[in-house]
């Protein structure tokens, strides 16, 4: 089987999808299964992509915003139809769009990947916008896939709820575990815990910096590190909460690479992860990978947390009981905590075993055999 995936960037500066698609792609190639990319070239000097292996197509960025028309895009899957089956990554613009047209007219299956943008809150930026894409062209792109990948149950919810009954994979995101840091074996002097990501309102940083503040007879021994960028008012107003309550152990780094982040990880004692609503979150098995436990609101996927007893799974007004439980908990009971991470990812998040789920998915849709166990139709 030939696969092509199709996303609009593969930055190392654009989050989640790109990683995880990124990891994906290195993993079914590992599978002996022969699978591409189809991505822009960055326009912004200085952008770094991901990588440069061979499986990466990169057109040049004629896109047009809003939307990302792009005639190379388009052109690359017009003379490009030696794929078998196409796997779209990403909605509400027209790479994707193009890859349902393309598939369509070939007379190939196409798997469809929201990466969490059907979500009730991610809906709500932009709205008016989304819901004339919506009416447009992405309803009928929903509908006429022949599958969808989502990374849990609950992004399986919020696709029924919008009357969407195309049938359904659930298959996590994956990481490449061969490029991860081991846990450190040193303690830290002070209970150190870290935030990783997009600065915007959604992830309730606020919410944060509010109880630990309100602790401060907990928290003045501790320290919390932020890291990412995004949204540059909301940056401002974090930072003007914390010179406002002379809040003197909170540090902001801006975006830190990959590179950079592989280092940094294992230095926390804890991730926090306190978003309204988040579709998956790869820095919860990154954190994990490395032996760190992880707060993470029930606005995450991440009830594992709790029935793996790898960190807290919480109600967003139990964060600041939550943080108490986290300072206190001894050493050795912090260090076991971070080994049963390990163990959960090395079990069902490993890029290994997730491009075999993968694989198994492209097998079932190609051969009409027995459908996986992980499709929900």
């Amino acid at each position: 089987m030939k696969i092509l995936h199709t996303i609009p960037g593969l930055d190392v500066s654009s989050g989640g999808p790109t990683t995880c698609t990124y990891n994906l792609l290195k993993g079914l190639r590992a599978n002996k299964v022969e699978a591409d990319v189809l991505t822009f070239k960055s326009k912004q000097e200085n952008a770094k992509m991901i990588g440069n292996d061979s499986f990466i197509k990169l057109v040049d960025d004629d896109a047009i915003a809003p939307l990302l028309f792009s005639k190379n895009f388009n052109n690359y899957l017009i003379n490009n139809q030696e794929y078998d089956l196409y796997h779209a990554n990403a909605l509400w613009t027209l790479p994707s769009h193009m890859t349902i047209k393309t598939a369509h007219r070939n007379n190939k299956p196409v798997v469809l990947a929201p990466h969490g943008m059907l979500y009730p809150q991610a809906l709500q930026v932009s709205k008016w916008k989304k819901e004339l894409i919506y009416r447009i062209f992405q309803k009928s792109d929903l509908l006429k896939a022949t599958c969808l990948q989502a990374t849990c149950m609950e992004e399986v919810k919020h696709i029924r709820s919008l009357n969407i009954q195309t049938p359904v994979a659930i298959i996590p995101n994956c990481l490449n575990l061969n490029t991860n840091c081991k846990p450190r074996l040193i303690q830290n002097n002070t209970r150190r815990f870290g935030f990783i990501g997009r600065l915007h309102p959604i992830k309730n940083i606020h919410h944060l910096l509010e109880c630990w503040k309100n602790l401060k007879a907990y928290t003045d021994d501790s320290e919390l590190i932020i890291i990412g960028g995004g949204d540059t008012e909301y940056e401002i107003e974090l930072k003007r909460y914390i010179i406002d309550h002379k809040m003197n152990n909170i540090t902001f780094t801006g975006f830190i690479e990959q590179e950079l982040l592989k280092e940094l990880i294992p230095q926390f004692d804890y991730l926090v992860l306190p978003s309204k609503s988040e579709n998956f979150g790869m820095v919860v098995p990154e954190a994990l990978i490395n032996g760190v436990p992880v707060l993470a609101s029930k606005g995450t996927p991440w009830e594992e947390l709790n029935t793996h007893q790898c960190g807290w799974w919480y109600n967003q007004d139990e964060l600041s009981d939550v943080l108490i439980q986290a300072i206190q908990l001894s050493e050795s009971n912090r260090i076991e905590m971070g080994r049963r991470g390990r163990k959960l990812v090395k079990e069902k998040y490993s890029m290994d075993i997730v491009s075999l789920q993968m694989k198994q998915l492209y097998h079932w849709i190609l051969t009409k055999g027995n459908k996986p166990a992980f499709v929900v139709e």
